[in-house]
């Protein structure tokens, strides 16, 4: 019986996984299509993030959620990194992003791996942090943020861009905060509690809002 039952709940747990959205985790042929989407869609966002890291000239860098890549290449290039990791859960947003950062395994140190936002397996300390719309898919905030504070340099930036969700936020978005009808009061509130201390706050697009963050 004890067979049966967990084959059953194994089952359960696979269908589970496959209607996930796919914003939360890209697949098949249509996960494709909406990387090739975020990619334009998010432009504005990845300039934004590059701008507010150019002050302090990171040199190491790390992304939670990287999608298709896009915007870890273009802080390679456009910050000269020397070190650059990342973790995304889909394995699909994982291939294309591998693919897409070829190039620069030779010139930096490279490391992507597949995983969320409880799953950082790096030692720090990183000049920069960035999350670029996939903080309303992290699971648990609270410990993310405290974690990611003990990754981040002394005098470096977390970067987080959140996505506009207004006061009626998706019900199958997993993040608490996301879902509070006031996302970004509540990520700050959290931020500040994990030891952040917020050093610029701005509207990036109609769907997007920036978070600058330090350590307090």
């Amino acid at each position: 019986m004890l067979s049966g039952a967990v084959a059953v709940t194994g089952v359960a747990v696979a269908a589970r996984v496959k209607k996930l959205p796919q914003a939360m985790r890209p697949s098949g042929r249509t996960g494709r299509i909406f990387g090739w989407l975020m990619e334009r869609l998010n432009a504005k966002a990845y300039r934004w993030v590059i701008a507010q890291l150019r002050p302090i000239k990171p040199k190491t860098y790390a992304e939670i959620g990287f999608g298709t890549g896009r915007q870890m290449k273009l802080a390679i290039r456009k910050l000269k990194l020397q070190r650059a990791a990342g973790v995304d859960p889909s394995e699909l947003m994982f291939e294309t992003a591998q693919k897409k950062l070829r190039r620069y395994r030779e010139k930096i140190h490279l490391d992507l791996k597949k995983g969320d936002d409880t799953m950082l397996p790096w030692e720090g300390p990183f000049d920069a942090i960035a999350a670029v719309h996939s903080f309303q898919f992290w699971t648990h905030p609270a410990t993310s943020l405290a974690q990611i504070r003990g990754l981040l340099a002394p005098n470096g930036r977390f970067i987080l861009v959140l996505r506009h969700h207004g006061k009626r936020p998706p019900k199958w978005i997993p993040n608490p905060l996301s879902r509070s009808g006031d996302e970004i009061s509540e990520t700050v509130k959290a931020a500040q509690a994990a030891g952040f201390s917020v050093l610029a706050m701005k509207p990036i697009s109609k769907s997007s809002y920036g978070l600058v963050l330090g350590c307090g």
